[in-house]
C-alpha cells in the first residue's frame, strides 16, 4: 500500500502537508511506511439475522405473523459520528446555494434514523443514487454492508437536498509512486462551498471510519474524501476512474457506478485552473459540472 494522491487533496488534507505528507522531495509523496495502517473498524457482512424466537402463544403468532429481525447495520448518528471538529477547521455557515448549513445538519439527524437496509420482514432495501447533471446522468449503487455509515449518510444528505446545486469542485491526475506506469483518475464532488478547499466539506459532524475487504478501489467506485484523521470523512465524495488496489482498506468505499461512467469521463476531461495552493494532480475545473439533483432509489429485495 501506498500513499494516494487524494492524500494530498482530500478537503482539509491540505492543512497537513508540510507534517505528514510531504516527505520525500518533488511530489510531497509519502512512501508505504508513512501511509495510516487500515481503519480497525469493520462493516457488517450480513443484515437481518433473525433474533431469537419469542415465547408468544400461538394465538399471538397467528395475530402478528410477521418476523422480527435486527438490523446490524443500523447505528444511531451519535454512534456513527464524531462532533468535535478537527484542528482548525470550522464549517462555512452556507453552501454555496445558500442553503443554511444548521438546518442541513439538524435535517440530516432528523432523517438519519429512518434510513434502513432491512425491513421488519428480514427483507434486504437495496439503495441507488442517480445524479442528474447537464451532462447526462450517473446511477451509483450503495452498498451498506460495505460501509452503512457513509451509505445512510449519503442518503440521508441527498434527501435533504444538501448535494443540489453544488458541483465536481476537483479533479485529480497524478501518477503512482507504487505501480509504475500508471496514472491515478479522479473526480471529487460535494464541497460545500464548490471549492474543494479545506474545511470546506462538513455541516459540523464527521463519520468514523469503516472499512470492508470486499469493497475495492476499481473503475466507478464510489468513496468518502476525508483528512488527514480516518475520522474525518463528512460530506464530499469521490469516483474512481482507474484501478487502485493500493487505496484498499485505507478509504472507505460505499458505492460503485453501475451507469454513467462516460459521463464521469468528461467531467473529468473538463479543462481545469492551475492555482497556486494546488498541489501536484489536483486542479480546480474552470467551468464545474453542477449536480443539479441527486435522488434516491430504493427497492426490497426478496429472500
Amino acid at each position: 500500500m501506498a500513499r494516494s494522491p487524494r492524500t494530498l487533496v482530500h478537503g482539509w488534507a491540505w492543512l497537513s502537508l508540510a507534517g505528514v505528507l510531504v516527505l520525500s522531495a518533488g511530489c510531497g509523496k509519502s512512501t508505504p511506511s508513512q501511509v495510516e495502517a487500515p481503519a480497525e473498524q469493520t462493516a457488517p457482512a450480513v443484515a437481518g439475522t433473525p433474533t431469537p424466537p419469542s415465547a408468544q402463544t400461538p394465538a399471538a403468532e397467528s395475530a402478528n405473523p410477521k418476523v422480527v429481525y435486527d438490523d446490524k447495520l443500523q447505528q444511531s448518528f451519535a454512534q456513527a459520528t464524531r462532533k468535535d471538529p478537527p484542528e482548525g477547521v470550522r464549517p462555512p455557515d452556507q453552501t454555496m446555494t445558500g442553503k443554511s448549513v444548521g438546518k442541513l445538519y439538524d435535517q440530516v439527524v432528523k432523517t438519519w434514523d429512518t434510513i434502513r437496509f432491512v425491513n421488519d420482514k428480514g427483507q434486504k432495501i437495496q439503495y441507488s443514487a442517480i445524479i442528474q447533471t447537464k451532462m447526462g446522468e450517473i446511477e451509483i449503487e450503495l452498498h451498506p454492508e460495505w460501509a452503512p455509515n457513509h451509505v445512510r449518510n449519503f442518503i440521508a444528505l441527498s434527501k435533504v437536498g444538501y448535494y443540489d446545486g453544488l458541483c465536481f469542485d476537483r479533479i485529480i491526475q497524478d501518477e503512482s509512486d507504487v505501480e509504475q506506469n500508471t496514472r491515478f483518475q479522479e473526480i471529487e464532488a460535494g464541497c460545500a462551498r464548490g471549492t474543494g478547499e479545506p474545511g470546506a466539506d462538513s455541516l459540523g459532524y464527521w463519520l468514523n471510519p469503516e472499512t470492508n475487504p470486499e469493497a475495492r478501489h476499481v473503475e466507478g467506485s464510489v468513496g468518502a474524501c476525508r483528512g488527514i484523521e480516518r475520522d474525518t470523512a463528512a460530506c464530499k465524495f469521490y469516483i474512481t476512474l482507474c484501478k487502485a488496489d493500493y487505496l484498499d482498506g485505507h478509504y472507505t468505499v460505499f458505492g460503485k457506478i453501475t451507469r454513467g461512467l462516460d459521463v464521469a469521463r468528461k467531467i473529468f476531461m473538463q479543462p481545469t485552473i492551475i492555482e497556486e495552493q494546488d498541489v501536484d494532480g489536483s486542479r480546480r475545473p474552470l467551468k464545474p459540472v453542477v449536480m443539479d439533483r441527486i435522488t434516491i432509489v430504493s427497492k426490497e429485495v426478496p429472500q
